[in-house]
C-alpha cells in the first residue's frame, strides 16, 4: 500500500496503540552497551559531556543529544554522528509509528514522517533543523528499509500463503499482508533480480564497517589535519592494517590514483570531492542522485555547485596572494625612494633640497619611477664633484 505525500492526516489504519518512546520498540533488536562520548544540552541551554548507550537516549528528559556535522558534506560526524545512527536504527523498527507496508519512502504519509521527526527532535539537538531534516529523514528511511529487507529475509517462505501464515508477532497483520503480497508481485521481482545483479558489481568493499563515510574521513582529517579527497579516502578504505588491499582490482585502483595525485598535487582546499577529481577520473562520471566515496546526502548537482564554488575561493585566493605581493613590492620601491630622498635632503643646498622636495611631492606615484636613471645632484655633467 502506498501513502501519498498529499496526505497529512493520521491514516485510518495506522495502529492506534499509544506510543512509548522512553524505551526501544519491541521488535527493535537489544541494544548493544558501547557508550558514545557525546554532549548533552538542558532546557536552559546548559552543555554537559556525557558517556550514553543508545539504549539511555530513549530514557531522557529535558535533555538533548547535541549532533556535530561535517560542514562541507552536511553529513553527521564523531560520536554524536554514530549514536544518532545507532538510534535510529532502534526508531526504525517501530512499526507503530512507521508501518511496513509501502514501497517508496518518498512515498509514505506526511503526518507519519512529521510525527517521526518530532520523536527525533525529542532526543536529539540539531544546529539548523530546517537544513538537516533532510539527511536524518532520508537516513531513517534507509534504515527503514533495511528492517523491510531483514524481515523479508528471516520470514519468507515458498508461497504466498505460507509467507502470510509466518507473521512476526510484534507486526500488525494489516501491514503484513499487504508487505508480503508487495513482494509476490512480479513487478518487485523483477526489482530485486536487477538490484541484486547491480549489487554483484561492487567487487571493491570497504573496510570501514559500520562506521559512516563521514565520520572515517573526520578521524582522517583530525589525524592528518587535512580532508582527504575521494582519491584519498579510497586508497585508505581499502587498505588493510598491514598495508595489503582488500582484492586485487583495488589495488590497481589505488595505484592508478596514487599517480594521478602525485601528478597533480592540489592545493590544500579542505573539499571532499569534484566532478573532475582523480577519483572521477579513474572511475568515471557520477550517475544521478548520489556520489561515490562520499556518503548519503551530497548529489552530483550539489556538488558541481559547490565545486564551483571552492574553485572560485582558490582562484580569489592565489588573486589575493598575487596582490599581496604586488603592495610588498611597491612598498619596497617606495621606502628606498624615501631614503633616497631624505638623503638628498640632508646633503644638498638649500635651494637644491626645496627643488628636489617639490619635484617629488608632485610626483602621483614615486615607485614607478627607475631609481637607477635619475643624476646624482652632487655632480655635474662632467663627473666631477664640486661641493
Amino acid at each position: 500500500m502506498d501513502f501519498m505525500d498529499s496526505e497529512t492526516q493520521r491514516p485510518d489504519d495506522l495502529s492506534q496503540l499509544e506510543a512509548d518512546y522512553s524505551i526501544p520498540p519491541p521488535l527493535a533488536p537489544e541494544c548493544k552497551s558501547f557508550k558514545w562520548k557525546i554532549q548533552i544540552i538542558d532546557t536552559d541551554g546548559n552543555i554537559e559531556g556525557k558517556m550514553l548507550t543508545s539504549k539511555d537516549v530513549w530514557k531522557l528528559q529535558g535533555t538533548k543529544v547535541i549532533v556535530h556535522f561535517d560542514e562541507d558534506s552536511g553529513q553527521p560526524i564523531g560520536d554524536s554522528g554514530g549514536l544518532l545512527g545507532s538510534w535510529l536504527g532502534q526508531l526504525s523498527h517501530d512499526a507503530n509509528l512507521i508501518p511496513i507496508n509501502y514501497n517508496d519512502w518518498r512515498c509514505v504519509n506526511s503526518y507519519i514522517k512529521d510525527t517521526a521527526w518530532n520523536t527525533i527532535q525529542s532526543k536529539f539537538r540539531f544546529d539548523d533543523p530546517v537544513i538537516r531534516k533532510e539527511y536524518v529523514m532520508g537516513a531513517l528511511g534507509s534504515r527503514c528499509k533495511d528492517v523491510k529487507r531483514r524481515l523479508w529475509k528471516e520470514h519468507k517462505k515458498d508461497t504466498l500463503n505460507e509467507t502470510l501464515m509466518n507473521r512476526p508477532d510484534k507486526i500488525p497483520e494489516l501491514q503484513w499482508g499487504q508487505f508480503v503480497r508487495t513482494r509476490f508481485d512480479e513487478k518487485w521481482k523483477k526489482m530485486q533480480e536487477r538490484n541484486t545483479k547491480s549489487q554483484k558489481h561492487n567487487t571493491m568493499p570497504h573496510l570501514c564497517g559500520r562506521k559512516s563515510f563521514p565520520r572515517r574521513r573526520n578521524e582522517i582529517k583530525i589525524k592528518t589535519g587535512k580532508t582527504p579527497s575521494r582519491a584519498e579516502f579510497f586508497i585508505e578504505s581499502r587498505t588493510k592494517p598491514d598495508g595489503s588491499f582488500v582484492c586485487e582490482e583495488a589495488k590497481t585502483h589505488a595505484e592508478a590514483l596514487t599517480t594521478l595525485l602525485i601528478q597533480n598535487p592540489q592545493v590544500t582546499t579542505n573539499v571532499t570531492a569534484s566532478l573532475d577529481d582523480e577519483y572521477a577520473q579513474v572511475f568515471g562520471p557520477e550517475r544521478p542522485g548520489r556520489v561515490r566515496c562520499v556518503g548519503r546526502g551530497p548529489t552530483p548537482s550539489k556538488l558541481g555547485k559547490r565545486s564551483n564554488v571552492a574553485r572560485a575561493d582558490v582562484e580569489n585566493s592565489e588573486m589575493v596572494v598575487q596582490l599581496k605581493g604586488k603592495v610588498e613590492e611597491l612598498g619596497t620601491q617606495v621606502k628606498a625612494m624615501s631614503t633616497f630622498i631624505q638623503q638628498i635632503l640632508g646633503t644638498s643646498t638649500g635651494e637644491q633640497a626645496t627643488v628636489w622636495a617639490t619635484a617629488f611631492a608632485n610626483i602621483p606615484n614615486p615607485a614607478l619611477l627607475n631609481i637607477s636613471n635619475v643624476p646624482n645632484p652632487q655632480e655635474d655633467d662632467d663627473g666631477l664633484d664640486r661641493r
